[in-house]
């Protein structure tokens, strides 16, 4: 079975599965497209998926990750994200630095 959690390679980062453009489904998160669901009313946040980003975590230490998924939530907009470490996580986008440019910018 693959891994759907696995490690990143960062030259590979634009071949992360993502969701744009709506919200995400169960399919999504069970396919390793996205990383949460909302059942109800949600809506995307539009900007290009995947990209990459700097996501600063509560002891002040940075993870370099690949954002794959941006909704719209009560707290603003929240991003499924995977460490190029392997793993995902959900944070706040005012939890994240984003490269425009990828990992070397």
């Amino acid at each position: 079975m693959n891994d759907l959690w696995g490690p990143i390679q960062a030259s590979d980062w634009r071949s992360a599965p993502s969701v744009a453009g709506r919200p995400a489904t169960e399919a999504d998160v069970l396919a390793g497209a996205a990383v949460f669901y909302v059942e109800g009313d949600t809506a995307a946040v539009q900007m290009q998926l995947p990209c990459c980003a700097i996501h600063t975590l509560g002891d002040g230490s940075e993870e370099s990750v690949v954002v794959i998924q941006a909704e719209l939530g009560p707290q603003g907009t929240i991003l499924g994200v995977r460490p190029l470490a392997g793993g995902n996580g959900v944070c706040l986008a005012t939890e994240v630095r984003l490269l425009p440019n990828g990992f070397g910018s």
